[in-house]
């Protein structure tokens, strides 16, 4: 089964720059063909998703989905993988938990990824890659003192990256990412942001990637942010493996899975922490403190998947689990922050899919 890059929600504004990403925002399943680890060790979305990216880590994935029996990185100068793109999208829903004050709050969340990869020759491969993601919340009551705090909010990412391998079993990764996060009437202009990272990449056998990446970018009214992105992806077991670069393309989450694998099954199940950060820019609002000022949205879930290889390029992934600690905050203009409030745990329930091309 497969396996692939962090996740668009890294790049996804953390969440889609999360990670988003995150935006978006930015791990993705990638086929035993692709010339990993050149293209596993980058950060994108995500989670990620900020967002990812996402995660926006955001953040859009390099993807190739296979069912295979036996799923290993190749090399860069092995047999070039013969799907170099890969479209992903994904829907994820938030059940309705309490935000204090006798207030409520849900959320449908929506997912993109594309990805292209090209090699230019044995030791560089460049890839382009996109993610986005559109959160519609839900309110009742009056959350932090307002009926509505923020509504439809928009996380979109692009990155482009560079892996040049600099030794037999060693990777350097440097990529840009430019971004932007906030409602869907919010000026555009103030809800840019963007980055960059690297990393760099070992991999001592085909059953083992290690690495350490770090992500530096700027956050909407606030400090730029930098943060070290691990990179594992470890086959412990004949059907087992351990990864922090395992998702499906468009995927929120940043963290690590435990993953079962069963040898000639196209079903593969997982268990999985991650955590998303959506810092956004708001629209025009009539309560004078918070227009166009800043949300921000950032939680922790631990979730658990069932993948389903329908074909070697076409793959979908049901997500069920919880979001806990997760934290909502209203911002002035400028970052200061206004009012917060706590979100009681709440159930996700969501699917996603990727196609190879």
């Amino acid at each position: 089964m497969p396996e692939g890059d962090l996740p668009a929600s890294l790049i996804h504004a953390l969440a889609l720059a999360a990670a988003v990403t995150a935006a978006a925002a930015p791990a993705e399943h990638a086929n035993a063909q692709d010339p990993a680890p050149a293209s596993q060790p980058a950060a994108d979305s995500s989670n990620q998703t900020q967002g990812s990216a996402p995660a926006v880590d955001a953040a859009p994935q390099e993807t190739t989905p296979a069912a295979t029996e036996a799923v290993r990185p190749l090399r860069l100068d092995e047999t070039p993988p013969p799907q170099p793109h890969s479209v992903g999208g994904g829907y994820v829903h938030q059940f309705s938990a309490s935000t204090g004050d006798g207030s409520d709050m849900s959320a449908d969340r929506f997912y993109g990824s594309f990805s292209s990869r090209m090699i230019v020759n044995e030791d560089v491969t460049v890839s382009l890659l996109m993610g986005y993601e559109f959160d519609w919340y839900h309110w009742s009551g009056n959350p932090m003192g307002v009926s509505n705090p923020f509504g439809d909010v928009n996380l979109f990412a692009l990155q482009g990256r560079v892996a040049v391998k600099v030794a037999p079993t060693w990777v350097a990764t440097f990529g840009g990412i430019f971004a932007l996060a906030g409602e869907t009437n919010a000026d555009a202009g103030d809800s840019l942001y963007g980055g960059g990272i690297a990393s760099i990449a070992w991999t001592p056998s085909p059953d083992m990637i290690l690495g350490i990446g770090v992500l530096g970018v700027s956050q909407i009214e606030n400090d730029p942010i930098i943060i070290p992105v691990p990179v594992v992806h470890w086959h412990f077991a004949e059907e087992w493996e351990v990864s922090t670069i395992r998702r499906p393309p468009a995927s929120p989450f940043v963290g690590v899975d435990v993953a079962w694998e069963p040898k000639g099954s196209k079903v593969d199940m997982s268990l999985g922490v991650g955590w998303q950060l959506r810092r956004f820019r708001l629209d025009s609002s009539s309560t004078a403190s918070i227009d166009n000022g800043v949300g921000e949205d950032q939680s922790w879930a631990a979730f658990g998947t069932i993948g389903y290889d329908m074909t070697p390029t076409i793959r979908f992934d049901v997500l069920f689990g919880l979001t806990f600690s997760e934290q909502l905050s209203l911002e002035t203009s400028t970052g200061r922050q206004v009012s917060s409030t706590d979100v009681d745990p709440n159930a996700l329930l969501g699917i996603f899919g990727s196609i190879g091309f």
